[in-house]
């Protein structure tokens, strides 16, 4: 579930080339026919045409068209996965309402499609505004066998997580939301992370009434440092080089969990705003990337708080 930036780069553009192209929005409230549609993107061995479209932007040309060489059935393992995931589809079309709360009244489609390939780097990802991608070699790789109970919760949260996403491009799209420059980019790239990771995140990371969880708790010891750092560095920095952006976006939204600097933090700090109830988020999710200022304001701790707090005094003031 980790974005690169040069897909960021790709949905700029899809929402500069659509913005005329809105969907019919009618205040009348729709009754949705939800469909989740499961599609295997492997032929005769190899991944098809649709997985090759899907990892453009993810990896090189020359590694995607090495994979597509690549000819060899599923492993057991890997038909394991995809069993679990086409026995939860239709129960995930039950989720679809809660998750766009947030989103308030915005166009939604009714289908879904679940892309499943095999080869690549990421476990799971989105590509436009109706497909959700599962990656069964990387979900065997990470998580092991799709039969342990904790794997049958761990892909309903993953859909939840993309799925999310989705609804997060939807809603860019429709607000005609711009991404001027790298800051505007890296601050949309923490909300929009943050609120997939949200959705995914296990019970633990969750507040224990108004206070963090004991793991975020400890967690943050280290990533309140790297966030106030990397965050107020791109805010006061006028020039910086494609090196430079490289390592401050370095693991934002990739790499292990604890490592995740953007996006977790602002999981965390959603969880602690919506106090069980997914509407206290619309104001944030409104605010669209420019949330990311208050919402580390209101939250950031001690000598993090303080630097953060100098550099954005003339920013929009925590809520």
């Amino acid at each position: 579930m980790k974005t690169t930036f040069k897909i960021f780069v790709l949905f700029l553009l899809m929402i500069s080339c659509t913005n005329n192209e809105k969907p019919n929005t009618s205040k009348k409230e729709k009754k949705h026919q939800y469909s989740t549609k499961v599609n295997l993107c492997i032929q005769d061995n190899k991944i098809s045409s649709d997985w090759i479209q899907a990892l453009q932007g993810r990896h090189s040309k020359k590694f995607i068209d090495s994979l597509a060489k690549v000819e060899r059935p599923l492993t057991q393992e890997e038909q394991d996965w995809f069993t679990l995931i086409n026995s939860r589809a239709e129960n995930w079309n039950n989720f679809k309402d809660s998750l766009k709360v947030p989103f308030g009244d915005i166009f939604i489609n009714d289908s879904t499609n679940v892309f499943l390939g095999y080869q690549g780097y990421d476990d799971a990802f989105t590509t436009g505004y109706q497909t959700v991608c599962l990656n069964l070699t990387a979900l065997t790789r990470e998580y092991g066998s799709a039969k342990k109970d904790k794997n049958k919760v761990r892909i309903d949260r993953f859909f939840a997580h993309e799925y999310t996403h989705l609804l997060s491009n939807e809603w860019a799209r429709q607000t005609e939301q711009k991404l001027e420059n790298f800051k505007d980019t890296i601050y949309w790239q923490c909300m929009f992370e943050g609120l997939g990771m949200y959705r995914s995140m296990s019970d633990k990371w969750f507040p224990e009434g108004d206070s963090l969880s004991t793991i975020a708790n400890k967690t943050f010891e280290t990533l309140y440092p790297t966030f106030t750092e990397r965050i107020t560095t791109i805010e006061t920095s006028e020039k910086l080089t494609e090196e430079e952006k490289w390592q401050l976006r370095r693991n934002l939204s990739r790499g292990p969990m604890k490592r995740k600097w953007g996006a977790l933090p602002v999981a965390v700090w959603l969880a602690m705003e919506a106090k069980g109830d997914d509407k206290n988020l619309k104001p944030w999710i409104e605010m669209g990337p420019k949330a990311l200022i208050p919402l580390a304001k209101k939250y950031l701790t001690g000598e993090n708080k303080v630097k953060f707090e100098k550099v954005f005094s003339n920013n929009l003031n925590a809520k």
